[in-house]
């Protein structure tokens, strides 16, 4: 499958890194597009729903373990004894 890149900038740069390393254009478009998808936090490369309901999972069970800083309620935090926002 070909690929036709409109942006005269983003191709001589891509050339020029092609060049440099001695690789295909192809290659160093599959190697940018990997390692971007590398960086993305786990969240963003899950694919499933199992996968992503795995994760909030896992973050729910994380977030509950953390200490209680502060146990007043939302509503003692926002409002003086008057009801009046602090």
């Amino acid at each position: 499958m070909g690929m036709v890149i409109h942006d005269e900038e983003t191709l001589r740069m891509a050339q020029e890194l092609a060049d440099r390393k001695g690789v295909s254009l192809s290659d160093v478009f599959a190697h940018a597009v990997r390692a971007e998808l590398d960086r993305m936090p786990p969240a963003l490369q899950a694919k499933t729903r199992e996968e992503k309901l795995a994760l909030m999972a896992e973050l729910q069970k994380r977030s509950a373990a953390l200490p209680i800083l502060d146990p007043r309620t939302p509503e003692e935090m926002l409002y003086d004894e008057d009801g009046i926002p602090k």
